[in-house]
């Protein structure tokens, strides 16, 4: 604080000046330093803030005060004695601070120190505070304060974060069973403060959000704990926990990707490029734009899926659509689908039942333990495959066993190149390493093999057409269908080695089309002679007989 005096904002500027003349004496106030407020101090307005100066005999030590204008703190600027002039002290200090009203929370030991400091030092001492009020304590009932990520607040992705995708920023938050949603804060009684002019400050009341435990949540040492694992609903200012996630408006920007640990039921749409992984089952009641759906036990959808980009859907028990088109459907138990299966590749560990009205048009369907369905193909000759009897898990697991063959056959002619370029390498060490993990791929191979045929009694029925360009495959044995058949049962004939055709009682089937498609299976494209019993590598062995023609209705698959 300058050593100019600094006025008191409302009325007039004022200045204390001392008119003792003995030794020893404390300074007087100048009455003028109130002019026009000549009241006792103690009746200040409390918005009105008091800057003040102690001023003696030029010299003499000195203080500037100024009073906050809520008289909560004052804060004093110390000047010390000059050549001999009078020292500042305790009681000085004091008695000022007593006229213009400052009689409650004066810090004692601060204004000690600082007379001490000013006086011996000899320097000045800037804005100290030597009186502080005391801040009441507001009144807080008792209430639950949320964890942090449960608290109600908006969405909203780190500043330090270039690229943000929205959909990973779910509102819908899911707890485990045991985790902690929020903790019980007793209440408090508060405390009552006080001011510089000594006047009692009543605590406020304080307003918190008092969270209560709902279903499936329970109060337990301080803590409020979800029960079961599922969503956590906020409604009312309560917490609860449902084992059902029902998604109302469909899974969007506002949900976000829903990962959800029980039962999901969707009303609305599944906008593109959102997952949805239930740990229970998954219902949907709108057609499924399957990007990533992931159910753990069933799936059930009442208008059908489509598939977006390269779409998957993956079922850990039964699947239940009105039709699956464009995209990767993987299922450990049974597919049923009302009306049709259009381009997509369908998989399943159990059975695929189209009905007496479905069909199936392109794509690739397996069944383990067998297909119906109404129709196979269409008119244009769309190709479509369907294999039964096949473990298709044990497929994939063959098709990459496969793969890394070739790769590592490409691997041997790399060792050679570079061999043949660098005598110093020792190929034929590299080349140990490399016949090592392919004798390993190959044993693996052969494992995979005698796993493959999941079930060799799975048929496939048809009531209606079976048009050309359908490829039936029941345990790697083939028949590619050339000609129009109606109402047939397709079966593999383990003795033969072949696939039998049968006409469906009180189908379409055209017998004689029916017979002749017999003669046309073999393994993987070779035909099978009639009669001749099934080769262990699927090829049917030489017979002294003519072979028999194959037929029109259907050939084997080259």
């Amino acid at each position: 604080m300058s050593d100019t005096p600094v006025s008191i904002p409302d009325p007039a500027d004022a200045v204390a000046s001392s008119a003792s003349t003995e030794p020893g004496s404390i300074p007087a106030l100048d009455p003028g330093i109130l002019t026009d407020t000549s009241i006792p101090a103690m009746d200040l307005e409390l918005r009105d803030s008091i800057s003040i100066r102690l001023s003696s005999q030029a010299g003499d030590g000195t203080i500037d005060v100024k009073v906050a204008d809520d008289w909560m703190s004052a804060t004093a600027t110390f000047m010390p004695p000059r050549d001999d002039g009078r020292p500042l002290s305790r009681d000085m200090v004091v008695e000022m601070l007593h006229r213009i009203g400052v009689t409650s929370c004066l810090l004692m030991d601060v204004i000690d120190d600082s007379v001490m400091e000013c006086n011996l030092d000899r320097h000045y001492i800037r804005d100290r505070i030597i009186a502080e009020g005391v801040i009441p304590e507001e009144i807080v009932p008792e209430h639950v304060n949320l964890e942090s990520r449960f608290a109600p607040r908006e969405r909203m992705a780190s500043s330090e974060t270039i690229k943000v995708d929205f959909r990973e920023l779910a509102s819908q938050p899911i707890v485990k069973k045991g985790e902690v949603l929020g903790h019980l804060i007793p209440a408090s009684a508060g405390r009552a403060g006080c001011d510089l002019q000594g006047r009692e400050l009543v605590p406020a009341r304080s307003h918190k959000e008092n969270w209560a435990a709902g279903a499936k949540v329970i109060i337990e040492n301080g803590e409020l704990r979800a029960e079961v694992d599922g969503l956590l609903v906020r409604a009312n200012f309560q917490l609860s926990v449902e084992e059902v996630f029902l998604v109302k408006a469909g899974v969007d920007y506002h949900t976000g990707h829903i990962m959800f640990p029980g039962d999901v039921i969707i009303e609305g749409k599944v906008s593109d490029g959102f997952k949805v992984w239930s740990g229970g089952s998954i219902v949907c009641k709108t057609t499924l734009d399957a990007f990533d759906i992931n159910a753990k036990k069933d799936l059930v959808c009442q208008q059908g899926i489509i598939g977006r980009k390269n779409g998957q859907v993956k079922v850990g028990g039964n699947l239940a659509a009105k039709f699956i088109e464009n995209c990767r459907v993987a299922c450990r138990g049974d597919i049923h689908v009302l009306s049709a299966i259009m381009g997509a590749k369908v998989f399943s560990l159990g059975n695929i039942d189209l009905g007496d009205k479905g069909v199936i048009m392109g794509g690739e369907t397996w069944a383990v333990h067998g297909l119906k369905a109404a129709r196979l193909g269409n008119q244009a000759r769309q190709r479509t495959l369907v294999h039964v009897g096949i473990d298709f898990t044990v497929q994939q697991r063959l098709d990459q066993a496969n793969l890394r063959l070739r790769q590592l056959a490409f691997r041997s002619q790399q060792i050679d190149a570079h061999v043949s370029t660098h005598p110093e390498v020792d190929g034929a060490s590299l080349h140990r390493q490399v016949d090592k993990l392919v004798e390993e791929t190959r044993t693996s191979i052969n494992e995979l093999l005698l796993k493959l045929d999941g079930d060799d009694s799975a048929i496939i029925e048809v009531r209606g057409e079976i048009w050309p360009g359908t490829i039936i495959d029941i345990c790697r044995v083939e028949i590619s269908v050339d000609q129009l058949l109606k109402g047939c049962r397709f079966r593999l004939d383990k003795v033969a080695g072949r696939i039998l055709v049968e006409r469906l009682a009180g189908g379409e089937g055209d017998k004689k089309a029916a017979k002749a498609a017999v003669g046309a299976s073999g393994a993987k494209g070779a035909p099978a002679a009639k009669g001749a019993p099934a080769p262990a590598n699927g090829k049917a062995p030489a017979s002294p007989q003519a072979k028999p023609p194959v037929p029109p209705a259907a050939s084997p698959r080259k």
